[in-house]
C-alpha cells in the first residue's frame, strides 16, 4: 500500500508539464507572433513585422511559415542578404523541397547572383520537373544574365507545359527582343495579350512597344504608347522616352515662311523678295532675312533648338536630297553666298522651330539660287537628351524629310 510520501510524489509529477505540453505551448505562442506579424504586413508595416517573425522562430524553429514570411519580407525591403540567409536555413530544414529551393533562388536573383540563383532553380526542377514556377524563374535569371539562348530554351519548355499561360509567351517575347528577332517577338507578345482574354497586360504591351521600336515601325509604336497610357501611364512615359527618337517631320510652309523652296534652279535672288515693297535684294550687296519653320515629332530641348550652331544650311549633293541645280551650274560666280543662320525660335507647345537666316545679293545684283535644293539640317537633341534620328534630321523641297547626305556648304 502506497504511503503518503509516495502519493505526494506522484501528484507532483502529475502536474509537471510534459515535453509535448511545453512544445505545444511554444508552438501556440509562435503562432500568435506569426499572426501578429502578418497583421503588420497587411497594414504595410513591413519593418514592424520582422521582429515578430523572428520571435515566432525563436519559439518554434521548425515553423516553415515563419521562415517564408520572414524571407519574403526581407525581399520586399530589398534586404537580399538577409533573405538569402533566411531561405538557406529553410532549405537546410527541407533540402528536398522544390518550393524552398525556388525561394532561395529568387533571393539570389534579387541580389543579382545569377549563377547561384540558377543552381537553386535547377535543383528545384530536378526534384520537380513540372515546377513551372522554378522553370520560369530560371528563364528570367538567364535572361537577366544575358544568356539568351538558354533563356529561350527554358521559356519554350514553359509554354509546352502550360500552353494557356500568357506569361511564358510574354517571356519569349522578351528574349526574342533581345535577340533582335522582332517579328517573332511581336507574334509571342500578341499571343500573351490574347491569352489574357481582355484583361490588361501592361508589361506585355510595353514589351510589344520595344519590339515595334526595334523593327522601326514608328506608327505601331505610337499606337502602342497610346494604348499603354490607358493601362499604366508611367510605363507609357518610360516607353516613349526610351524608344521615340526625335525627328524632323516636315518643313512647315506656314504663314511665317518667307523663303520659297518650291522655286527651282537658277532663280534670281531678287525674285525671292517680290512681296518686299523695297525690293531689297534687287540692290547690289544687299542682305535680307528669311524664315523657315520645321516640325518635330516630340518635345525638344529649347536651348538645343535655339542654338544656331546646331543648324546648318547646305546645298544638296546627292541621295534623297538630289543635286543642287540638278548637278548643272553654268555660272558658279552667280550663285548666292552661304545662307547664314541668324536666330532660331522654338514653340514648346507646337514643337515647332522657326529658323531665321539671311541671303546676300552680289555686287552685280544678278545672284541666283536653287531654293528647291537647299538642305536644312538640325543636329541637336530632345528634352530627354536624345540626339536626332539620323534618318530624319534634314529637309529640302525635293527630298522632304530625310537623313542628311554628303553635303557641301555654299561658297
Amino acid at each position: 500500500m502506497a504511503n503518503a510520501t509516495d502519493y505526494g510524489t506522484s501528484l507532483f509529477l502529475a502536474i509537471l508539464p510534459t515535453a509535448d505540453t511545453i512544445q505545444a505551448q511554444r508552438t501556440s505562442l509562435a503562432n500568435n507572433q506569426l499572426i501578429a506579424g502578418v497583421r503588420m504586413l497587411q497594414k504595410g508595416r513591413n519593418l514592424d513585422a520582422i521582429p515578430l517573425f523572428k520571435k515566432a522562430l525563436a519559439m518554434d524553429s521548425s515553423s516553415i511559415d515563419a521562415y517564408n514570411y520572414l524571407g519574403n519580407t526581407y525581399l520586399k525591403l530589398n534586404k537580399s542578404a538577409d533573405a538569402i540567409a533566411t531561405f538557406k536555413k529553410l532549405v537546410a530544414m527541407k533540402p528536398f523541397d522544390s518550393d524552398a529551393l525556388t525561394t532561395l533562388g529568387n533571393a539570389y536573383a534579387q541580389d543579382k547572383q545569377w549563377g547561384n540563383a540558377a543552381i537553386q532553380f535547377k535543383k528545384a526542377i530536378g526534384l520537380s520537373p513540372g515546377n513551372t514556377t522554378a522553370l520560369y524563374s530560371l528563364g528570367q535569371s538567364n535572361l537577366l544574365d544575358k544568356k539568351y539562348s538558354e533563356a529561350l530554351t527554358v521559356f519554350q519548355q514553359v509554354t509546352r507545359l502550360t500552353p494557356k499561360d500568357p506569361n511564358g509567351y510574354f517571356a519569349l517575347g522578351q528574349v526574342y527582343n533581345k535577340l533582335g528577332k522582332y517579328d517573332t517577338a511581336i507574334t509571342n507578345l500578341n499571343k500573351a495579350i490574347d491569352l489574357k482574354h481582355g484583361v490588361d497586360f501592361p508589361q506585355a504591351v510595353n514589351e510589344l512597344g520595344y519590339a515595334y521600336a526595334g523593327k522601326g515601325d514608328d506608327l505601331s509604336l505610337q499606337r502602342t504608347i497610346t494604348k499603354l497610357k490607358t493601362m499604366d501611364s508611367s510605363l507609357a512615359t518610360q516607353l516613349q522616352t526610351n524608344t521615340v527618337k526625335p525627328k524632323m517631320t516636315s518643313g512647315n510652309f506656314g504663314t511665317y515662311n518667307t523663303f520659297y523652296p518650291s522655286l527651282g534652279p537658277h532663280t534670281a535672288l531678287s525674285v525671292m523678295t517680290l512681296t518686299d515693297p523695297d525690293q531689297t535684294l534687287s540692290k547690289p550687296n544687299a542682305s535680307k532675312s528669311f524664315t523657315m519653320q520645321f516640325q518635330f515629332n516630340t518635345s525638344m530641348d529649347p536651348a538645343s533648338v535655339q542654338s544656331p550652331a546646331n543648324w546648318r544650311i547646305t546645298k544638296a549633293n546627292g541621295g534623297k536630297a538630289g543635286f543642287y541645280n540638278y548637278g548643272y551650274t553654268p555660272n558658279p560666280q552667280q550663285e548666292a553666298h552661304a545662307p547664314l543662320v541668324q536666330s532660331v525660335a522654338y514653340d514648346i507647345k507646337k514643337q515647332l522651330a522657326t529658323v531665321t537666316f539671311s541671303l546676300t545679293q552680289n555686287a552685280t545684283a544678278d545672284a541666283v539660287i536653287d531654293p528647291s535644293h537647299i538642305v536644312f539640317t538640325f543636329s541637336g537633341k530632345d528634352i530627354n537628351g536624345k540626339m536626332m534620328d539620323p534618318t530624319a534630321n534634314s529637309f529640302d523641297q525635293i527630298g522632304g524629310v530625310f537623313g542628311a547626305p554628303a553635303v557641301s556648304f555654299f561658297g
